[in-house]
């Protein structure tokens, strides 16, 4: 039987979205703290009530999927979700937002993930408290090869006790299928130092990760310098381990790529915010589907990201605001 061939095959989280909205939070700065500059805080022993409570699909498998595919790739993800009714949920949600489910795989033991996620409705901040769940066992086996056909690998975070066998079998289809790996590494991968991670760092074609997991990352590496908050200093220390380009977001300041020769910035667009759930995923997966629509341009591919991200933060959940290519190429 004939492998189907992908645009992109997502691998990573799927779990089931709590979104919780509430006043009551206040956000408070740590600047001295250079990887957790801001503490969303509530009163302690107080009761939190809320009049506005979403239930969606969430996970960085499946946001990236449902965001590469409605940008018009044919798309299929990689995930771990439980023998259960929320893991039944999922599949049908993704199969009818068009991405191929033949490599969902079920946890005969954990339930699906869950993500109860609360947000300030004046700034609209969030905090997203995880139960990982069948998330702990994805497992993408060294023979994943003779499984799969695609031209891009889309890998988020990664958990369990597993992702360094995933890692290594990552870098094998790498390397013996020239499949092209985009990387958004987790909080449990940046622990891990850049010494770990080093050799999946020099299979990326590109490294997503925010400021803060940027900083995370260089100060593991030893490295101290001077202008540590600035991201062009970031970016090229960075570079230098491997990617073929490193993108850093900074939240509402916009974003930066660097691809070794030019550095391409581009600011946030302006929109009004509901939601930021998900824009990690979001700006991320546009990306990449940037450099797959317009054949590889960083300055196309980083507008990308930014015209739909600021389309998902207009509504609530990591999906909903999602556009379309038909939508989102007349935007450029």
């Amino acid at each position: 039987m004939k492998r189907k061939i992908y645009d992109v095959i997502t691998l990573g989280g799927s779990t089931r979205d709590i979104i919780f909205y509430t006043n009551s939070g206040r956000i408070i700065e740590t600047p001295r703290d250079l990887t957790c500059q801001k503490l969303l805080g509530f009163e302690y022993g107080a009761k939190i009530i809320s009049e506005k409570v979403f239930f969606g699909l969430g996970g960085g498998g499946c946001n990236t999927a449902v965001s590469f595919a409605r940008l018009g790739l044919k798309t299929a993800c990689w995930i771990v979700v439980g023998q259960d009714r929320e893991g039944d949920s999922i599949i049908k949600d993704l199969e009818a937002e068009g991405v191929a489910t033949e490599f969902v795989h079920r946890d005969p033991k954990l339930s699906t993930g869950l993500s109860f996620i609360t947000i300030t409705e004046r700034t609209k901040d969030h905090v997203a408290f995880l139960y990982r769940g069948a998330n702990n066992n994805l497992l993408f086996p060294h023979n994943v090869g003779k499984l799969l056909n695609a031209q891009w690998l889309y890998v988020s975070s990664l958990t369990g006790k597993n992702w360094k066998r995933t890692a290594d079998a990552i870098i094998d289809l790498v390397n013996k299928k020239k499949v092209r790996l985009a990387w958004n590494p987790g909080e449990t991968q940046l622990l891990a130092g850049q010494k770990k991670l080093l050799r999946v760092l020099k299979a990326t074609e590109v490294l997503l990760i925010n400021q803060d997991e940027a900083i995370e990352l260089v100060l593991s590496a030893g490295f101290k310098p001077k202008r540590i908050n600035d991201p062009k200093t970031l970016i090229k220390i960075i570079k230098e381990w491997g990617p073929k380009i490193v993108v850093i977001t900074q939240g509402k300041k916009g974003a930066f790529a660097y691809n070794g020769q030019r550095n391409f910035y581009s600011p946030v667009i302006s929109a009004p915010v509901v939601d930021t759930t998900g824009a990690g995923d979001c700006f991320g997966s546009s990306f990449v589907a940037g450099l797959v629509k317009c054949k590889g341009d960083v300055r196309k591919a980083i507008k990308l990201g930014m015209i739909n991200t600021a389309s998902l933060v207009q509504k609530i959940g990591a999906q909903g605001g999602l556009l379309k290519w038909s939508a989102a190429k007349n935007k450029f």
